[in-house]
């Protein structure tokens, strides 16, 4: 029975350590996925005509994929409340079409408005 249980615990650490090491790997094709639809979403978002109190802001906006293609915007993260409702209006439900995309994926892009 002792042996059970240490043949068990050593099963569970070994899984729990090749869990751990493979969430850390980063795929080379998700930078270049998150690069695309950064341009994405900065080309859909345009020029804005909101007076700046300062020179650039900066944003980090949450999207996610639907199955329609299209980017639901979970979230804006700025102090800005102008900006935060112009980047929500430009991009929620815009349809895109980038190859490599997890649909129901939370995808988090920086952004500097100018």
């Amino acid at each position: 029975m002792k042996n059970l249980k240490v043949a068990l615990a050593i099963l569970v650490l070994s899984i729990s350590s090749m869990i751990s090491v493979s969430a850390n790997n980063e795929n080379p094709l998700n930078k270049n996925v998150n690069s695309e639809l950064r341009s994405e979403i900065v080309k859909l978002l345009g020029h804005h005509n909101y007076k700046l109190n300062e020179v650039t802001m900066q944003a980090e906006v949450s999207v996610m994929l639907n199955n329609k293609n299209e980017l639901v915007v979970l979230s804006v993260d700025t102090d800005n409340k102008n900006i935060e409702s112009f980047v929500t209006t430009k991009l929620n439900y815009k349809k895109i079409s980038i190859k490599g995309l997890a649909k129901g994926s939370i995808y988090t892009i920086p952004l500097k408005i100018v």
